[in-house]
């Protein structure tokens, strides 16, 4: 989950002024890839051997130093996430001595460590915002996906001790076969708590994953991705939004604007004012892509960020996505396109495949407002 998913209006003009000087406002730290839990789809988590056989963990005063570089280089906004932050063992220290620069600090963790003293501690050194993930809406599919059975209990506990204590939380979620059925409970916790709640439908392919058809995968197949996402659209945007938002998608793809069929350069904020840096320090654009690459640890932050920058420059997306008449209901990025296809200018099957459904369903849903019915079922 992102730290600026739901940035203030200041904010995003921060972040686009720095996106047009290339200056690295934005940022994430990944500082361990150990997490009390096991999901199936996770593509950070490793086992503490695993962890040992690749490296180990810098410890606090080397991220301190590191945060001093990058409070020089201009970052204001700072991501921790895992793994499970929480786990990490001087996160405290570190936390704190990231604050006391000026950082603006939201953390990831999946809510499950949060107890009375955590929730104390962040009450009183505020963040930014706390994003929790929910994977699910009972303790069976806690058990079926994320082979920790407690997990929905501890997690919504977490979020209560949070919440009592004056700490804002925002509630995510992916959507797989494994928890899909949970899809409107999960959208009822908003309703019931007041927190708000966004689950995503689409995910990357699992490493493990990548070569088998759609039907063998953890995540849900293009068609179910669409369907439960307009589905969870509806939903959080109410009746009148959503009629617009369904008017507005369909004029633009029978009437789209003209363009130019030329390679794109990555749109996002990733590698233009955006990077993450994982558990070893290597720098990356975004947390889905293992490259470009640099140890921040070995050459500086400084450099590291200069590198990504040129680099990430170099990347071209496929000319045909710039023309499609489905490009403002796809997923496409440079990430999804090098993972679901293996090039950074493929085409994926999938998100077009999502796209097309998402049309489809979005016509369905229009014509029956005109007609006065309302479809419902996902």
């Amino acid at each position: 989950m992102e730290q600026l998913e739901a940035a203030t209006t200041v904010e995003r003009m921060l972040l686009e002024q720095a996106k047009r000087t290339r200056t690295p406002a934005n940022g994430s730290i990944e500082l361990l890839p150990l997490c009390n839990m096991n999901c199936d789809m996770c593509y950070v988590r490793l086992s503490r051997e695993e962890m040992e056989r690749q490296g180990r963990l810098r410890t606090a005063d080397e991220w301190l130093d590191i945060g001093k570089q990058m409070k020089k280089a201009g970052v204001l906004f700072l991501l921790l996430t895992g793994g499970e932050p929480f786990l990490y063992p001087d996160f405290r220290r570190l936390y704190l001595g990231l604050r006391e620069m000026g950082m603006i600090i939201t953390i990831n963790t999946n809510g499950t460590l949060i107890d009375e003293e955590w929730a104390e501690f962040l009450g009183k050194y505020k963040p930014r915002r706390v994003n929790v993930t929910l994977y699910g809406a009972s303790r069976e599919t806690y058990a079926k996906l994320c082979h920790y059975s407690d997990g929905y209990e501890r997690t919504l506990k977490g979020i209560r001790l949070l919440r009592e204590h004056g700490v804002d939380v925002k509630v995510g979620g992916s959507l797989t076969r494994a928890n899909k059925d949970d899809l409107d409970k999960l959208l009822d916790i908003e309703q019931e708590s007041g927190v708000p709640v966004r689950i995503d439908t689409y995910m990357m392919p699992a490493t493990r994953e990548r070569e088998m058809p759609y039907n063998m995968q953890s995540r849900l197949s293009p068609e179910e991705a669409a369907r439960a996402r307009i589905h969870a659209l509806k939903r959080e945007m109410g009746p009148e939004l959503f009629a617009q938002y369904a008017q507005q998608s369909i004029m633009k793809a029978d009437h789209p604007a003209p363009a130019q069929e030329v390679p794109g350069h990555m749109a996002c904020m990733a590698g233009q004012c955006s990077f993450t840096v994982n558990w070893q320090g290597e720098m990356r654009p975004c947390v889905i892509l293992s490259g470009p690459a640099v140890s921040v640890f070995d050459v500086g932050f400084e450099a590291a960020w200069k590198y990504i920058v040129e680099e990430t420059g170099r990347i071209l997306l496929n000319a045909k996505c710039s023309v499609c008449h489905l490009r403002h209901l796809c997923r496409t990025c440079a990430a999804s396109a090098l993972l679901e296809t293996g090039s950074y200018d493929g085409v994926p099957d999938y998100m077009c495949r999502y796209a097309e459904e998402s049309l489809e369903i979005l016509r369905k849903e229009w014509e029956s407002l005109q007609n006065g019915k309302d479809i419902s079922d996902w």
